[in-house]
């Protein structure tokens, strides 16, 4: 994270993604500005999100995006699977 990246996508370029949309977040939290998010899913701009990163690791249970349905949350643990162990192994 650097302060050129934080924020780097907000409510201008959710702008300009198309309805049908899903934003798929997995590198570094705080790239994407969640309340940006948060407005564009909850209005419908965008069809739907997928993270396992957050600005705030862990994120809270009072984290807006976990209201939404159509937003699929993990923990940032997506590496650890049978495959993904035995690779670093």
């Amino acid at each position: 994270m650097t302060t050129e990246t934080r924020g780097l996508t907000g409510k201008r370029e959710l702008g300009f993604m198309k309805p049908e949309s899903i934003l798929i977040m997995t590198a570094t939290g705080g790239i994407v500005n969640e309340d940006a998010l948060y407005e564009a899913l909850k209005s419908r701009k965008i069809l739907g999100a997928a993270l396992d990163v957050y600005d705030r690791e862990p994120p809270g249970a009072d984290f807006p995006l976990f209201k939404l349905d159509n937003v699929i949350t993990t923990p940032h643990i997506a590496s650890y699977t049978l495959e993904g162990m035995k690779k670093w192994t």
